[in-house]
Formats: structure tokens, C-alpha cells, sequence
């Protein structure tokens, strides 16, 4: 083993063996499961990122820190020994579904297929788990009541708030340049500083008075607000420290009765189990949110790189291209016009523009060519000869070969025309 891979399943062990002990500080002995257990998010991330020679080694790390933290928490080996079977089974089960349905790549989870297939296996774990963890206990306390609500809640929101910070942080390289801008890190800056503002006051009840002069919990929904601020801002790595934090806070203050699931857990043990779907629906809504951010992202990069291809096509060969618009007759003028005509694009911005360019001689054959073109009806491979004006009796000719655009009905809409030097290529 390498020295990376060395330091990485070091991180892997103190992480996961940090978050399996708090995890199970929260167990309720009277139903045998953990009401938290955001280990399973950490070591589901970690096999959906990690090479398949290495998950051997991560799953017997995480079963031994399990295991050691059910003996600390005082749970039987019987039990111990289900709920670390059912996590070895079903974590990697859904995370190789992931990567085999999925199509792991550089954008991980900030793809519409990334996320979905994600979902999909945290589905499969939930429900598989379930059943494993219903079966085992069934085994060893017949008649026993099912924990399978608490478990399942516990193993599918640590997984979406986990596995998503692991994947996205996995491949993170400090940048000098490309990356963030400065007004864009001050604007997310300032969305998680909101949420966290916010956060505490909605689930912390002395700052809620401090602040409000009474407990107003009806705030808990305006952190979500910030979280889908932040992910819009700051992508999919903003997003999962968003809902980290905010699970952090939540769950925190829920378990020392505060917040509007502290009632409910001061009196039926379900406030951690309920505090858990909210923060599950705060971590799905800033996956989406950031997945569509990214989608909107890569379509404008492309376009962009599109668009450079574009003009270093028309540099490369001395082409000029116009978009002429018959209802208009607005031109738009794309390439080094100045540099290929020898002349820049100004006063040539409509069709009566450029018909002022033109050698009067040869106005009307460039009218009656482009309301062919106008038309449908012109050969597209036909060009259109004629001069433009360069200075006092000074004119080049030029050959314009365009066609029409026509959208869905058949009806043009645009025409447009690549120009180049006639004297230099000729027909």
C-alpha cells in the first residue's frame, strides 16, 4: 500500500470510527437501533469512489469500528453482529449498483443520471436492510418488536448527506486559477452564513429567545431557503457542506429536546427519527438544486467551446459568416470581418446597410439572390458574386454562399451566407 492510499484509509478509519461511536451514543436500547447513523453515508461514498481492490480492506475497517462501538455502547454481539452484517452487505451492494447503473465519471453525482441511479440504490439499501435487520433480529429475539422504521431512516439519510460530501469532495484540487471566482465564494460565503444563522435559530431555543424574544419554529423552513441559495452558488461540493451543516445543527439540538422535534423526542424517542426527514429533504433538494446547476453549466462550457471552434473555423479558412432576418432585415456579422474584407462590419447591420456597400451594379442580383435564398427555393450550393466597397473606387469581390434556416413548418425564418475573398479562391 501506498503511502495516499495509506493516509486515505487512515482518513476513512478516523472518520468513519468518530461518526459510528456518536452514532451509536444515540442508541435506544429498546429498540436496538441507533437513532442516527451517519457512518453509513461515509462508508457508502468512500466504495462509491474508491477501486474495488480497495473495498475489502474499507469493509473490514468499517465492520471492526462497528462492532467495537456497539460493544462500547453496551449492545449485545448478537445485535451487534446483525446490524454490522446488514451495513456490509447492503452498503456495497448499492454502491456498486451505483457505479455499474450510474456511470461514475468525472461529474459523479452532478449529473440527472448520477443522482437518480443514487437515489435508486439508497432505495435498494433501505428496503434490503430493512428486511435483513427485521430477519436477524427475528432470529435472535423472536416476538421482539421490528426496529426496521429506525433503522432504515437512520442507514438512507446518513447515506444522502455522507455519501454525497465523500463524492464530491473525492476529487477536489486546490486551483489557482479556473476555478471559483472571488464574487461568486463571497456570495456563497454569505448564503452558509445565513443558513447557518438561521439554522441556529430555528432549532436552538435560547438563541430563538434571545434573538426573537420566544422560540419561533416555524422558521425551521427558512433554512432550506439558504440551502438551495448555497448550492446554486457554490455547486454540488457548497451543497453537501450545506446540508452537513444543517444536519449537524438539527440533529444536535433535537437531541437535547430543542427545536420543533425536541417535544417529540423528550416524550416518544421519535424527535432524531423525525428531525432525519427533514434534513433528507433539505439534502434531496440541494442535490437536485446543484445537479441542475451543473447541467445548466456544462450546456453553457460547451456552447462556449462551440463557439470558439466556430471562429477559429472561419479565421483559419478567411471566411466571414452573416444572419440575415427577412422580417427585420437586420445582419449580425460573425468572424474577423475587418481582417477577410478589409473592411469592418459597420454600416452593413441591415440589408439596406449592405446594399449600400455593394457596387450599384450589382445591388439588385444581391437583393433578388437573397430573397431566393428567403424563399427556400435557392440551390444552396450557388454563390452570389459581387463587390463591396472598400474606399473611394476601391472595391473587392467577394462570393457569398449561404442558404436558409426554416424551422418546423417549413417557414424561413434566417438566412444565412459565408463570405470569402473571390479574387484569392475563385469558384
Amino acid at each position: 500500500m501506498n503511502e495516499t492510499r495509506l493516509l486515505r484509509m487512515m482518513l476513512f478509519a478516523a472518520v468513519y470510527g468518530v461518526l459510528a461511536f456518536y452514532g451509536l451514543a444515540q442508541l435506544d436500547h429498546g429498540e436496538y437501533s441507533s437513532l442516527l447513523w451517519p457512518a453509513a453515508g461515509i462508508l457508502l461514498g468512500t466504495l462509491m469512489v474508491s477501486r474495488l481492490r480497495d473495498w475489502p480492506l474499507l469493509i473490514v475497517v468499517a465492520a471492526v469500528l462497528h462492532a467495537a462501538a456497539g460493544i462500547y455502547s453496551d449492545r449485545s454481539a448478537g445485535i451487534s453482529a446483525v446490524y454490522v452484517l446488514t451495513d456490509v452487505i447492503v452498503l456495497p451492494l448499492g454502491a456498486l449498483l451505483w457505479r455499474r447503473r450510474g456511470k461514475p465519471g468525472p461529474h459523479g453525482l452532478d449529473t440527472g443520471r448520477g443522482l437518480a441511479w443514487f437515489l435508486v440504490s439508497l432505495a435498494v439499501i433501505g428496503v434490503a436492510g430493512a428486511l435483513l435487520c427485521t430477519l436477524g433480529l427475528a432470529l435472535l429475539h423472536p416476538g421482539a418488536p421490528s426496529t426496521w422504521q429506525a433503522w432504515m431512516t437512520a442507514e438512507v439519510i446518513g447515506g444522502l448527506v455522507g455519501a454525497p460530501l465523500v463524492v464530491a469532495w473525492s476529487g477536489f484540487r486546490a486551483k489557482r486559477s479556473g476555478g471559483s471566482n472571488t464574487r461568486n465564494f463571497l456570495s456563497g460565503a454569505l448564503w452558509f452564513a445565513l443558513l447557518l444563522a438561521s439554522a441556529t435559530i430555528a432549532f436552538d431555543g435560547p438563541t430563538a429567545v434571545a434573538v426573537l424574544g420566544s422560540t419561533r419554529y416555524e422558521l425551521s423552513y427558512l433554512p432550506l431557503l439558504f440551502v438551495v441559495c448555497v448550492a446554486l452558488t457554490w455547486d454540488q461540493r457548497g451543497a453537501t457542506l450545506a446540508t452537513l451543516a444543517l444536519a449537524l445543527i438539527a440533529a444536535v439540538q433535537t437531541s437535547q429536546g430543542e427545536g420543533p422535534f425536541g417535544s417529540m423526542f423528550a416524550f416518544q424517542r421519535t424527535g432524531l427519527l423525525e428531525v432525519q426527514g427533514y434534513v433528507g429533504a433539505a439534502a434531496i433538494l440541494s442535490l437536485l438544486m446543484s445537479t441542475l446547476m451543473a447541467d445548466n453549466r456544462r450546456v453553457v462550457e460547451e456552447a462556449r467551446e462551440s463557439r470558439v471552434r466556430f471562429e477559429a473555423a472561419l479565421l483559419g479558412s478567411r471566411h466571414v459568416m452573416y444572419v440575415y432576418d427577412p422580417a427585420s432585415g437586420r445582419i449580425a456579422w460573425e468572424g474577423e470581418v475587418a481582417s477577410v474584407l478589409g473592411r469592418p462590419s459597420t454600416g452593413m447591420g441591415s440589408l439596406e446597410g449592405l446594399l449600400s456597400c455593394v457596387h450599384p451594379e450589382d445591388r439588385e442580383a444581391l437583393r433578388a439572390g437573397l430573397a431566393l435564398r428567403a424563399s427556400g427555393e435557392a440551390d444552396a450550393e450557388g454563390a452570389l458574386i459581387y463587390r463591396l466597397g472598400l474606399g473611394q473606387d476601391e472595391w473587392l469581390t467577394v462570393a457569398d454562399t449561404g442558404s436558409a434556416i426554416a424551422d418546423t413548418s417549413d417557414t424561413v425564418y434566417l438566412v444565412t451566407g459565408l463570405l470569402r475573398r473571390y479574387v484569392e479562391r475563385g469558384l
